[in-house]
């Protein structure tokens, strides 16, 4: 899929004899660093090279040539990263018609998408025209880059799966910095026929609330769970504290077992509430959990927000589950990605156009890969049981590729999964 997309890329460059290097080599070389989890493209480039003859950037991803990275900066820096997004598409779309999407499905057969930003590049020396902005009391400017990483969630499932990002940078015509609502707004014009005729929630903090952002959801057939805060929601909380006044917010209450603790559930909800005081107003339905510890009354949790689903008993504690797992876009996917061997925040390029965008988009594309092989391959799903530690595993492949070479994927997992190791030597002489 990504050989395809690539092929798909038309060159920025003017034809010349002296053009030695092809985009796909550029883009593979770049992806193959991320794959392989190397922190820096020169050592990684410096491995490649380490052999003469055949390497495995050639077997194992495709390279015809190995540019250097100072070539492959150059050369990425004039493509735009949207050229990519439709590997992200054939991905879910491969995962959904083979079954592994069905075990994320919660709500009656929606799949939740978490809509959340991160900063991946920060700086007050270098810039590029595609730079957000921020200045300081004392006038010092801070250049920085950020997207929006949607992607899907579960309440029982603890990996996520990366959908198309969208990224946070300057708009023409517009006098305004861009902004994470703003980004999230036209990623979900453009992602409405990503899924189809499957069902979509999505879920975000308290700043996707607001009546413009719930309307644009609606209007893209999307459905919504958005955290919704008391400070800033005084018109819709005076409706509720009236309602609650009058008896008229429902309650219930459970006990659950949740690892070593037994906890307390208790959710009120009340259908049908006005989402603001500016006319006209947009109707949602309202909830709030409150966790506590049943040993001692302690809170352990306290959220509430709005949505389009219609709430009742037998409904509620699912949207709640719900709207509670958007936390997993931060600790399943931007911090792995920033601590787990990922180095999200690390520069490796910035570029002058579309450099710093398009290495994160190879970077979240590399993670989508390992998901999907987590996912869907036995064989790696072996490996990784035993190697423990994504760190370890990772430390394995790079040390093996520098010193071995495999003909292709297969002969390389094989080879780990061996009880009995073939020797360097003997390796040497059937190759």
């Amino acid at each position: 899929m990504l050989s395809n997309a690539i092929d798909e890329i038309e060159d920025p460059r003017k034809p010349s004899n002296a053009t030695r290097y092809s985009v796909k080599d550029a883009v593979l070389g770049a992806f193959s660093c991320f794959f392989m989890q190397s922190e820096s493209f020169l050592d990684y480039q410096r491995q490649l090279n380490s052999r003469s003859g055949q390497d495995n950037a050639q077997s194992l991803f495709g390279l015809e040539q190995i540019p250097s990275p100072e070539q492959i900066r150059n050369i990425l820096d004039q493509l735009a990263g949207s050229g990519l997004s439709s590997v992200f598409v054939r991905i879910y779309q491969a995962l959904q018609a083979q079954g592994y999407l069905s075990r994320f499905k919660v709500l009656a057969d929606h799949l939740l998408v978490a809509l959340d930003g991160t900063e991946y590049y920060s700086s007050q020396k270098i810039s590029c025209p595609w730079c957000s902005t921020r200045t300081a009391k004392t006038g010092q400017v801070t250049y920085s880059h950020k997207a929006l990483l949607p992607v899907i969630v579960s309440p029982s499932q603890s990996t996520v799966i990366s959908l198309p990002p969208a990224f946070i940078t300057p708009q023409d015509g517009h006098a305004k910095q861009d902004c994470e609502q703003a980004a999230a707004k036209r990623w979900i014009t453009n992602a409405a026929e990503i899924f189809g005729q499957q069902g979509v929630t999505l879920l975000g903090d308290d700043l996707f609330s607001r009546q413009p952002m719930c309307e644009a959801a609606m209007a893209s057939h999307f459905s919504f769970i958005f955290v919704c805060l008391p400070e800033s929601h005084s018109t819709l909380y005076d409706w509720i504290d009236f309602n609650a006044a009058n008896g008229k917010v429902q309650t219930i209450e459970f006990s659950k077992r949740n690892g070593k603790t037994d906890e307390v559930w208790q959710l009120r909800y009340l259908n049908a509430v006005p989402l603001r005081s500016i006319a006209p107003t947009l109707s949602v339905n309202w909830c709030e959990l409150r966790v506590t510890r049943q040993s001692d009354g302690k809170d352990l949790y306290l959220n509430s927000w709005v949505t389009d689903h219609v709430l009742s008993d037998s409904v509620v504690s699912a949207v709640a589950s719900a709207g509670r797992c958007r936390w997993k876009t931060e600790n399943e996917n931007h911090n792995v990605l920033k601590t787990k061997v990922y180095h999200l925040e690390h520069n490796f390029g910035h570029g002058q156009q579309h450099l710093s965008a398009y290495l994160l988009t190879l970077n979240l594309l590399a993670f989508l890969f390992h998901t999907v092989l987590q996912l869907a391959d036995e064989p790696y799903q072996q490996i990784r049981q035993r190697r423990g530690t994504r760190k370890g595993f990772f430390q394995d492949i790079l040390a093996l590729t520098k010193y071995l070479w495999f003909e292709n994927w297969t002969d390389l997992i094989e080879f780990m999964l061996e009880d009995k190791k073939t020797s360097a030597k003997s390796r040497r002489n059937t190759s």
